[in-house]
């Protein structure tokens, strides 16, 4: 992909991502990289993202895989910017992430101040700091992306289309919930899951 077409995508990233942040162009150039590598499928290209930052964003708005169609897997308790594009039919796959040994503190700092979150107090704090960094990571990340961009040929352990889970109705809320085991009751009702209260 050139640098070009890398920016073209950048500009509809953003807009889907509502933020112009420096992780969508290192996404784009991965996801790229992962879709040329893998070629051509038996069935359905399928997603893992190992994390919830600017990279799931990318995979749905460049592959079509999302959470909702269920070909997009979130694997976020990795937290690793990585990802994995793969076959469905036989689970045949590429890993793409980024090499940080090859990522020089002196030649792209703030790329590699990125990676590690290490950047400024000012610039975590958000702002035009912040702006001013994001654009300088996106310049660096340019200048050194085929260097760092690590791709991997994998084989995934599980594959293939997803199992519908059944849905029951819980018995406190009577709302309709899928079921992973034999519940009886919705993850809110258990307290399990709870993330809101009554007003």
């Amino acid at each position: 992909m050139t640098d070009q077409e890398i920016m073209d995508w950048f500009e509809k990233a953003a807009a889907f991502h509502r933020k112009r942040a420096p992780g969508l162009v290192i996404g784009i150039a991965m996801v790229s990289g992962c879709i040329e590598r893998l070629g051509e499928v038996k069935d359905k290209v399928n997603a893992i993202c190992e994390s919830i930052l600017c990279l799931s964003d990318v995979i749905q708005l460049m592959t079509g895989c999302t959470l909702g169609n269920r070909y997009l897997k979130s694997y976020d308790k990795l937290g690793r910017f990585a990802l994995t594009l793969y076959d469905r039919a036989d689970g045949r796959g590429v890993r793409g992430s980024i090499d940080i040994d090859k990522i020089s503190a002196q030649e792209t700092p703030e790329l590699y101040k990125f990676f590690l979150r290490k950047r400024s107090d000012e610039v975590k704090a958000g702002g035009e700091a912040r702006i001013k960094s994001g654009e300088q990571v996106i310049k660096e990340f340019m200048t050194v992306r085929e260097q760092i961009i690590k791709l991997e040929d994998v084989y995934l352990e599980k594959f293939g289309k997803g199992v519908m889970l059944p849905a029951a109705r819980c018995k406190t809320c009577r709302e309709s919930f899928l079921r992973q085991n034999d519940e009886e009751e919705c993850g809110v009702c258990t307290g399990e899951m709870r993330y809101y209260r009554p007003a």
